[in-house]
């Protein structure tokens, strides 16, 4: 998610991968340190940077600490 991403826009970019027959979404929020995870059951949960990513079904054993990933977005910067 960047700055200039609206709820609504997000909304819409959500539904249209679930109804594509994406299973898995992620929506993480650098501003906030967390991440959102929607599957293509309808279920959502939100995670805090103490939490780790994981690839449920979809990437099966995929983990991903996201306190790891900010640490690592913070220490080299955006990409131009």
């Amino acid at each position: 998610m960047s700055k200039s991403n609206t709820r609504k826009e997000m909304e819409r970019k959500l539904d249209e991968c679930l109804r594509a027959g994406v299973r898995l979404v992620w929506y993480v929020d650098p501003e906030t340190r967390s991440a959102k995870v929607y599957d293509a059951a309808g279920g959502d949960r939100k995670l805090t940077e103490t939490d780790e990513l994981d690839g449920g079904d979809v990437l099966t054993g995929f983990r991903l600490s996201l306190a790891d990933w900010f640490a690592e977005a913070e220490r080299t910067g955006p990409k131009a």
